[in-house]
């Protein structure tokens, strides 16, 4: 025991006689390792945040790693090696862009791309296309398809046709994306602009349109009516014909002696019958 503390004493002796003999150096040294510490700080230590993926990026290895993707925490790296971040959040952006018709007339179209990055193939898509995807591969893509799309209609069928046009938009899109590495929620389309000549003359078509239906429809009410006349006016005219072809004189008389007895033997029927009338039916008078 008092062997080691006599070692520790002349360890300590000499490195107090170090420092006084070499005080500018060694303090220069701790000032320069500080210096490297916090200027690398941000290099070697990485923080990734909720919702987001690392891909990791080795200069001294094989470039990109592809068979790990960091999840969120923090992460000590060298600091030559570069750790990538990508948001694997829904996102979306706004844009517009002036397409041809069928015609060759221009329509502006603006449209909202709402995507997520699938962190399984995000080392895939930072290889392939980079961090700078937006502008590489999703706008690119979204308006080759609108080009297409809308260069196959005329622009009164892009008016009448909107519901089918946002249905193909969806699925040609996310076919398009989904070899880009980039999953497509949907792509709503917010207006359509036609030039203004174009749109006042598919308007009054469309007035027109709905002129000719209101009066077809009010000329088949009108028919039917017609119809539903003439077929109880034909009804009225059978019933009457047979009504009279029954109706004899020797029916109408006995008809009336019914009458007359089922008056007789009413208990409150107050009446004075009195012979006959010129018709031969009986004459029923009243008490006053």
């Amino acid at each position: 025991m008092k062997l080691l503390r006599e070692r520790l004493a002349n360890f300590s002796s000499l490195c107090k006689s170090f420092l006084r003999q070499h005080a500018l150096p060694v303090i220069s040294m701790g000032l320069l390792v500080c210096l490297v510490l916090v200027f690398f700080f941000d290099r070697t230590v990485i923080s990734i945040q909720s919702g987001q993926r690392g891909i990791l990026w080795r200069r001294l290895g094989a470039g990109t790693v592809i068979d790990t993707v960091y999840p969120e925490g923090l992460h000590v790296i060298l600091p030559f090696n570069k750790m990538y971040i990508y948001s694997i959040r829904k996102q979306q952006f706004r844009d517009s862009i002036d397409v041809l018709t069928f015609d060759g007339l221009t329509v502006n179209v603006k449209y909202t791309v709402r995507y997520y990055l699938d962190p399984s193939t995000l080392p895939l898509l930072h290889q392939i296309i980079g961090p700078d995807y937006i502008n590489v591969a999703i706008r690119p893509d979204v308006r080759s398809v609108i080009r297409t799309l809308f260069g196959q209609y005329k622009p009164e069928e892009i008016y009448t046709s909107q519901k089918a046009i946002q249905l193909l938009f969806n699925e040609q899109s996310r076919a398009h994306l989904a070899a880009r590495f980039v999953k497509i929620d949907d792509v709503p389309i917010e207006s359509i602009t036609l030039p203004a000549r174009i749109s006042q003359a598919i308007e009054e078509k469309m007035v027109q349109q709905q002129r000719e239906g209101e009066y077809s429809y009010r000329m088949s009410i009108a028919k039917k009516e017609a119809e539903r006349l003439q077929i109880e006016s034909e009804g009225i005219r059978q019933y009457n014909e047979t009504v009279n072809k029954s109706l004899t004189p020797s029916v109408l008389k006995w008809e009336g002696i019914a009458a007359t007895r089922e008056l007789a033997k009413s208990p409150n029927a107050k009446v004075v019958v009195i012979g006959s009338g010129q018709s031969g039916l009986p004459i029923i008078l009243g008490k006053d």
